[in-house]
């Protein structure tokens, strides 16, 4: 296998004009640079707003929940109203009336969350969904969006090599520039099963990036990354391909 130098060295070299490319897109979704207002380039409700399937659950169940609700939805939640009643035993617009009546639709995400595992037999995971749906769908969040107001992209691959390879790469301090392509800082402890890597260009922020590893039975390891704080919802799609690329010559070099 080659050094880690020389696979650094050889996605960076493949990955350049697509990096060049792909910043150029972002500065023109950002309005022309950094300094642009960072407010999402779809209204909530439209059809790029639009909540992803989960699951077993599909988008038009719950656009038929939506259509069959008391309250006028901004955007779909994240499960259908079947799904949450059979769940909690009450539907979506329980859901919206109770947090209404109870915390207020001005409470903080957090707020949101301990309100509904207090007064709910909800566990957290449970109790963050209801938490983001009801944001959705009372307009404070669009879909794909943090708490914060940022947006996540996320892509992963099954890479045939084992976990410790990967991790190095990333843990890198010499070689990790050229194998991201960016200014990189790492924010992790090199024995974190996980590792933050913040990432910049002519020391212009583009967000952070999560790397997770995770072996597989057959000596492989599922590479994940999420790149957190987007500034606009179009960035998800364009971030994702971007980072699909990566993926792609990432792979071709570990050959």
């Amino acid at each position: 296998m080659r050094s880690r130098a020389e696979i650094s060295g050889a996605v960076g070299a493949q990955l350049r004009e697509r990096r060049d490319e792909t910043l150029a897109r972002r500065a023109g979704l950002l309005g022309g640079g950094a300094d642009a207002p960072a407010e999402p380039s779809s209204k909530p409700g439209s059809a790029a707003s639009g909540a992803e399937v989960s699951g077993t659950e599909t988008a038009s169940a719950r656009e038929a929940s939506a259509a069959a609700s008391r309250h006028d939805w901004v955007a779909q939640p994240m499960h259908s109203d079947a799904a949450i009643r059979a769940q909690t035993g009450q539907g979506w617009d329980d859901w919206i009336d109770a947090i209404d009546a109870g915390v207020g639709r001005d409470a903080a995400h957090p707020r949101i969350v301990e309100w509904v595992m207090a007064n709910s037999e909800q566990n957290g995971w449970w109790s963050q969904g209801i938490a983001v749906s009801f944001e959705r769908m009372t307009g404070r969040r669009l879909a794909g969006q943090m708490a914060d107001g940022t947006f996540t992209a996320n892509r992963s691959r099954t890479l045939p090599v084992d976990r410790e390879v990967l991790r190095s790469l990333v843990a890198d301090d010499e070689n990790r520039d050229a194998l991201l392509g960016f200014e990189t800082e790492f924010r992790s402890k090199v024995a974190s099963k996980t590792y933050k890597v913040l990432i910049a260009c002519d020391g212009e922020s583009i967000g952070g990036l999560l790397f997770t590893f995770d072996a597989t039975a057959d000596g492989r390891t599922k590479l994940a990354i999420m790149h957190e704080k987007l500034q606009v919802l179009d960035e998800i799609e364009l971030w994702k391909a971007y980072w699909g690329d990566w993926l792609d010559a990432l792979e071709g070099a570990l050959v």
